[in-house]
């Protein structure tokens, strides 16, 4: 099992939970069948785990940018871009996977490393006695951490989610195994579910 393997509860002929929670739509047996030509070089355990942190990326890089923009750009700026970037990043992420940027996300998406760096980041505005933006660091990163982003792009990214896309999850662990279906030779847009 590689670094991102995680474990996953497999409910039989309905869907895979992966260890916290999130949820795939199709059982073990039906994502075998559907990735078994990468399944001798990668594990099912790999491409759910990385499917979790990759789903973990926008939100991860705004809460990493965020604090710099309300220090250097101030409130307006910083809220408007965060949350458009966060839309941006939410699109495209559905769309491409690029593994390298995974390895950002497994350092980057830990809740405690994001806390710590929003610690720093409340000592320097302390320091600078710019009370106002400290207040606006917490909301932000409460915001994130009670799952408001996620409401947020599923009520402005709704309708074309839903033309394009299978669900959030499924459609990046799609995304995962493609990945490594090209880099092994393979043509996965003729895998069948």
């Amino acid at each position: 099992m590689g670094l991102f393997s995680v474990d996953y509860r497999d409910v039989k002929d309905q869907c895979i939970y992966a260890k916290g929670g999130l949820k795939f739509r199709a059982d073990e047996t039906r994502l075998r069948n559907y990735f078994s030509s990468i399944l001798t070089k990668v594990t099912l355990n790999d491409l759910i785990g990385e499917a979790v942190f990759w789903i973990l990326f926008p939100a991860s890089l705004v809460i990493l940018v965020f604090p710099v923009l309300l220090f250097f750009k101030g409130t307006v700026f910083a809220v408007v871009t965060s949350i458009v970037l966060y839309l941006i990043l939410d699109f495209l992420h559905m769309i491409l996977y690029i593994k390298p940027l995974n390895y950002f996300v497994f350092i980057f998406g830990n809740r405690i490393l994001q806390f710590l760096y929003y610690i720093v980041w409340g000592v320097v505005f302390y320091r600078i006695n710019d009370i106002g933006s400290i207040f606006i660091l917490g909301t932000f990163i409460l915001a994130f951490c009670l799952g408001l982003d996620r409401l947020i792009s599923g009520i402005v990214l709704f309708f074309p989610y839903a033309k394009l896309f299978s669900p959030h999850s499924d459609q990046i662990l799609r995304n995962v195994g493609w990945y490594y279906g090209r880099k092994y030779g393979q043509n996965p847009s003729s895998w069948k579910m």
